[in-house]
């Protein structure tokens, strides 16, 4: 493996410049010029450590990383440990998941792999391969693990009876063993309920590696919900290892804990304990998504812990939460918190609203973003704004009341991003705060998908700030209508989202048209069979990117 001090000429380019001669003040002829040598200017050689930062941004990009295997000797050292970072952060199917058993049995000591032959477990002859693919795993999702490995067993063994379940268990656990025998320790860890969880789990308890293999773990994620009979093993085996793990990791970034309760079936205190002790003991815990699986009685002592990452939290997402005091009084300690994504609007109270009365502190969050559509958000959400006041940079609501709009327009001056689902009154009377924003992002989605004339098109048009250059409508309109939306607009957008099942050929010709002279650069359209072949290559010879939704 090349070390990190190495140098290492990668790709080197030269670059030849001339100065362009032109006659001199008073000259007449160009003899008179002086002689122009050429420059060669070599850059300098890129380091190791500067392509290896480079190929590290690439980290989520399969397709570019298999061409960087592909330049050179060096290349390819660097590329590799990250194709193999996280083989199972996706749900690989058929061949997918052959390839991958595949190149890691071709890993294994030759006594493994007589003692799968023994088990019936049959694979392909290949040569030892260049690269010790398991040393590179770093993350490990174990739920899309176990479908992969009832993929492959599936691939040379049909019959759907005991004994196949038997070779899906047993090869799950030789080769989970295996890899996180082999591996350098994980940084990503993702549990999901399924029925051989709690087995797993066992596995991973007993792990004699635990403390080596867990140390450096950055993100944590459990899934799971209590709707099968059998959750209460499965949660106890889940609480145990986040009790053991605990002890081993310091250092998560990251912990996302989503357990779906049954009605009011709210997990035994000493399991929800086993999570709130995993989140408070991390030295400097950046981001939590949680989903309240708790008596809500019991939330004091959620918060108890939870309030010693309130130092360090930048982003906190919350489902189900039910004790909105309790979330104020947090949120007014969090000094670095800026983004609070509520995916369920908490039931304000008068302990909360006691907590706005009382409370000088404003709120840090820049980015507030509520999913739910159902219950009423007029209270919490203005509570929580009028808290935030100008710090709010960033603001995403999938329901508005009249309300709640005024408290917008009245205490988010500073917004830079917003994006609202308004009904068509709503949508007039937020004409009137729009021009006094600096937006680069707006969405405006119509609830009411009712058809927009011209007329109000062109009044929504020169409403929005000429600052905005991403937007997105699902307005019903013409393709007329359309246009006149655009070309009414002051502004220059980059980006342009039309989430309308409508859409044709003329309103592509529009935005195309649009583009040219504009320079829009992207576009993104709800399905893929909505416009004729030939108009879409030439809206792609035109916009850089033109990309469906829903691809």
């Amino acid at each position: 493996m090349v070390t990190m001090t190495q140098y290492h000429n990668v790709e080197t380019n030269l670059q030849i410049s001339s100065i362009a001669a032109t006659p001199l003040l008073g000259m007449k002829s160009t003899s008179q010029v002086p002689p122009v040598k050429a420059v060669y200017t070599v850059p300098p050689p890129l380091t190791i450590d500067c392509l290896e930062e480079i190929l590290n941004h690439l980290l989520d990009s399969r397709t570019t990383l298999h061409s960087c295997i592909l330049v050179n000797r060096i290349w390819s050292q660097l590329a590799m440990p990250l194709l193999w970072y996280n083989p199972f952060s996706s749900r690989l199917r058929g061949r997918q998941a052959t390839n991958i058993f595949d190149s890691y049995i071709s890993c294994l000591p030759e006594e493994l792999k007589d003692q799968m032959l023994a088990r019936g477990i049959y694979f392909s002859d290949s040569v030892k391969p260049l690269f010790d693919y398991p040393k590179y795993l770093r993350g490990f999702d174990w739920l899309n693990f176990q479908l992969a490995v009832r993929e492959w067993v599936e691939t040379f063994f049909y019959n759907r009876g005991l004994e196949f379940s038997n070779k899906i268990i047993f090869f799950e656990k030789f080769i989970a063993s295996f890899l996180l025998g082999r591996c350098n320790g994980l940084r990503i860890l993702r549990l999901e309920s399924n029925l051989s969880t709690s087995v797993s789990m066992l596995d991973l308890l007993n792990n004699f590696n635990f403390q080596f293999l867990f140390s450096k773990l950055e993100k944590f994620e459990v899934q799971y919900n209590t709707f099968n009979s059998d959750w209460g093993p499965k949660a106890e085996s889940i609480s145990l290892f986040s009790t053991k793990l605990a002890v081993s990791s310091r250092n998560i970034q990251h912990i996302k804990l989503s357990v779906e309760t049954f009605r009011q079936n709210y997990l035994p205190l000493y399991i929800c304990e086993a999570f709130w002790n995993l989140i408070g003991v991390q030295n400097n815990l950046k981001v939590l998504e949680i989903h309240e699986f708790w008596n809500p009685e019991k939330s004091e002592l959620f918060y108890s812990s939870l309030a010693r990452q309130s130092h360090s939290l930048t982003f906190l997402s919350l489902r189900n939460i039910s004790k909105l005091n309790l979330l104020l009084q947090f949120l007014t300690s969090c000094r670095s918190l800026e983004t609070l994504e509520l995916w369920t609007v908490p039931v304000a109270d008068m302990e909360a609203l006691m907590c706005l009365s009382s409370s000088s502190t404003q709120l840090s969050i820049k980015k507030l973003r509520c999913y739910d559509s159902e219950r009423d958000p007029e209270l919490t959400l203005g509570v929580i704004i009028l808290m935030a006041n100008q710090n709010l940079r960033e603001l995403h609501l999938l329901k508005v009341t009249p309300k709640l709009l005024e408290v917008i327009g009245l205490y988010c001056p500073n917004l830079t991003s917003l994006h609202l689902n308004l009904t068509k009154p709503l949508m007039l009377k937020l004409l009137q705060y729009l021009s006094s924003l600096s937006l680069e992002t707006l969405g405006l989605i119509n609830q009411d998908k009712t058809t927009f004339t011209i007329d109000l098109l062109q009044e929504i048009a020169h409403a929005i700030p000429p600052t905005t250059r991403n937007l997105e409508i699902n307005f019903m309109m013409t393709s007329q209508g359309l246009q006149y939306f655009l070309w009414k607009f002051d502004g220059k957008l980059s980006k342009l989202v039309i989430n309308n099942d409508n859409l044709n050929d003329q309103y592509l010709a529009v935005v195309t048209y649009y583009a040219k002279v504009k320079s829009l650069q992207e576009f993104w359209f709800p399905r893929p069979d909505m416009f004729s072949s030939e108009v879409m290559e030439n809206a792609r010879f035109i916009i850089p990117k033109v990309q469906c939704l829903k691809s």
